[in-house]
């Protein structure tokens, strides 16, 4: 029996599936089993999942007709035999040494029953384009929780202990959308939380992502969680002006905040090609022109790198 179930689940994300599994099999840790649950993709994903289960014996194939990520993740647990869970997803990219630096943590800490990482913010592209660093102690975390940030622990780097997450009852379809909120705070009743403040992950985020649609639905979710979970343990009503949950950015509001940070962290050609992107966006918006004014100053003040 593996010490570790990872459970992937995958619809349509054929440009970045093989990269993701690669991910996985690069993996320092090796006593895995790998559960990828196809969930209806339509893409040509199934045959990038099926060439890869013919060169990995650990990676195991199901397919299911499309109804979303939970169930997809509910299906994946029913098979997972591992005493540890993994989440990871088909567009993301796990660090060499994810796994073994995780299982380290958890062994020595029992209590704790879901441990997150930091992770890089990678764009469609695979540039980096942010840092996330969500707190790395049980008291933050649930301090974000209970405003409504599932982001909190970022889902797709968490290893679960499977037996509290069994003893949690999964993942609940009627929030789907806001699931993993919704799956923490059940679970902070039987145990513990942490991150790790080392980026272990490459979290890819899509300027057309689901992240930006049906953000009136996910914003009721969350608020149905919130007070559910504030008024089970005795809080004050939330204020639902400071609510937290899926994001009111634009994809010109997200190439602004992007151009920005890569020019903060030197990495001048994304910076233009998100400057530029916002005003292609948004032409009328002063903060594009701003965007751009700050990146091309701050470019031109760069001073040139030490020879070696």
């Amino acid at each position: 029996m593996p010490r570790v179930s990872v459970i992937l689940p995958v619809y349509n994300c054929r440009r970045y599936l093989a990269a993701a599994l690669d991910s996985i099999r690069a993996q320092t840790f090796t006593d895995f089993e790998f559960i990828a649950v196809d969930d209806g993709s339509t893409d040509g994903s199934a045959a990038i999942l099926d060439a890869a289960a013919t060169r990995e014996p650990r990676l195991r194939v199901i397919r299911r007709p499309n109804t979303g990520i939970v169930g997809a993740l509910n299906d994946g647990l029913a098979l997972a035999t591992g005493e540890l869970i993994a989440r990871m997803d088909g567009d993301d990219l796990a660090e060499p040494e994810r796994f073994a630096r995780q299982l380290d943590y958890l062994a020595s800490h029992p209590e704790c029953v879901a441990l997150g990482t930091a992770a890089r913010i990678i764009d469609a592209r695979s540039a980096v384009v942010d840092l996330y660093q969500p707190p790395s102690d049980h008291d933050g975390i649930m301090e974000q929780l209970l405003l409504g940030n599932g982001a909190a622990l970022l889902h797709p780097s968490v290893v679960f202990r499977r037996a509290t997450l069994e003893a949690a009852g999964r993942y609940d379809p009627e929030f789907c959308k806001a699931e993993d909120l919704d799956l923490f705070l059940r679970l902070s009743r039987l145990g513990r939380f942490a991150n790790l403040p080392v980026p272990l992950m490459r979290y890819r985020l899509h300027l057309q992502s689901t992240n930006f649609s049906q953000r009136a639905r996910q914003k009721a979710l969350v608020q149905r969680i919130v007070e559910r979970e504030r008024q089970q343990r005795g809080l004050p009503a939330l204020d639902t002006t400071v609510l937290a949950g899926p994001s009111d950015r634009s994809p010109a509001d997200l190439s602004r905040e992007w151009a920005c940070t890569c020019c903060t962290h030197g990495r001048g050609t994304t910076a233009l090609y998100y400057a530029f992107h916002a005003i292609v966006r948004a032409p009328a918006a002063r903060a594009s022109w701003k965007t751009l004014r700050y990146v091309l100053g701050r470019l031109s003040h760069r001073r040139p790198a030490l020879a070696a």
